[in-house]
């Protein structure tokens, strides 16, 4: 791994150098990409009191790159979302309205990238590792979102490549990804606007990350890593596109083993007429060890062998875990108007602390109201985990999201 990332770093370093000595008409200059979406969640009836009511909140993205050469800009992406638990998917209001809570926005990414060539595409710097495709861009209201929840490989600090392997007219154009990273435990990594309130359990995330909260690539080492191969532009058949990908992270401090990540994907788009078109979209995540094995502490009832009185005795053991999220859906269009229906499965097999599989089904339509400015409005029936009582719970909402994309 290490020499892996020693390599890379050695063929970036000419892309630096080329920075200096702008080609002859070259003029360095910003670009910039907003997608940013205002989204409501309504929960009108839920199992658990807590989910009722409505919450406001932004999730999305700046990109922005520094171009001083025509191969090689500093590139940088400014997240927002909420970072309270659940928060981005309509958390708890209590039965109220929240606006914004917990309300942050940190660097998702900050990079070098050197293109060699016209199919090379190297980087180095704080990334988003290769590693899944819908947390990125599943139509819909919240299926992208809940997708970059579980498995959207975030906080990765290390070099990163992609090339161009193979272009056909007949068999389409392959490209393949590949990064070696650790977690990324420098000051990059804490948010910018948000700080944890007193007493507040619900924050997932705060300040900067740290050695002793543990998870998986928190080893401060360059042991972690990615590949995946995308392929579209089929002459065989248009329209349609892939994505694999395995991942492969080291336990932290809290873990006890090597964490195996697969992804599978594929996407139709059926183009019906000049004015009508169906996207139909699949994709498959699963961890094995997810969470790197984390160590627990169960408690077994028992009786003293003496006094015959029930007593209690704490086993410390580690939590086996097999993940898998499943997303099947599709969008249809007709005109300016789109429609979309998904369907979200969350299932976690685990050794010890059981967890029900989660359901979510959600149903929207939208279009575009302004130049750049798009409303989708829909309705989610989900059945999830309850935290407390445990067993599944069942919770219905009324969804709509305001989006706004521009540069």
């Amino acid at each position: 791994m290490r020499r892996l990332l020693l390599a890379a770093a050695a063929a970036i370093i000419p892309g630096v150098a080329a920075a200096q000595a702008p080609a002859p008409g070259f003029t360095p200059h910003l670009s910039t990409e907003i997608d940013i979406g205002f989204y409501g969640v309504g929960t009108t009836s839920a199992t658990d009191r807590a989910r009722g009511g409505t919450s406001i909140y932004s999730f999305g993205e700046i990109a922005a790159g520094l171009h001083l050469t025509p191969n090689f800009s500093l590139q940088g992406v400014l997240a927002f979302e909420p970072i309270g638990e659940g928060d981005s998917t309509g958390g708890t209001p209590g039965g109220s309205t929240t606006l914004f809570r917990r309300q942050s926005a940190f660097l998702e990414a900050l990079y070098a990238e050197w293109k060699p060539d016209s199919d090379t595409t190297l980087q180095a710097g704080r990334f988003v590792a290769p590693f899944g495709r819908g947390h990125h861009d599943f139509p819909g209201i919240l299926a992208a979102v809940r997708a970059h929840e579980v498995y959207a490989i975030t906080d990765s600090l290390g070099v990163a490549a992609t090339h161009t392997a193979f272009v056909d007219p007949w068999w389409g154009e392959h490209d393949i990804s590949a990064a070696v990273f650790t977690l990324d435990r420098t000051f990059l990594s804490s948010t910018l606007l948000t700080r944890r309130s007193c007493c507040d359990e619900r924050y997932e995330r705060f300040n900067r990350n740290t050695r002793q909260q543990g998870g998986p690539a928190n080893t401060g080492q360059f042991d972690n890593a990615t590949i995946a191969l995308d392929g579209d532009r089929f002459g065989l058949l248009p329209g349609f596109s892939y994505h694999l990908a395995v991942l492969t992270r080291g336990a932290g401090d809290d873990g006890t083993a090597r964490e195996w990540g697969y992804a599978a994907a594929a996407r139709y788009q059926a183009d019906w007429s000049a004015n009508q078109s169906t996207l139909f979209f699949a994709e498959g995540v699963q961890f094995r060890n997810a969470a790197a094995r984390p160590r627990t502490e169960v408690t077994l009832l028992g009786f003293d062998p003496d006094s015959g009185d029930e007593i209690e005795t704490a086993l410390e053991t580690t939590i086996r875990e097999r993940r898998t999220f499943t997303t099947l859906g599709l969008r249809h269009r007709i005109g300016e108007w789109r429609g979309t229906v998904a369907w979200q499965r969350d299932q976690r097999k685990r050794s010890v602390e059981a967890l029900p599989t989660e359901n979510y089904v959600e149903a929207s339509v939208g279009r575009d109201i302004l130049p750049n400015v798009s409303l989708d409005v829909g309705y989610q029936y989900a059945r999830y985990a309850r935290e407390e009582a445990g067993g599944l719970g069942t919770a219905h909402a009324v969804l709509f999201r305001l989006g706004w994309r521009g540069f």
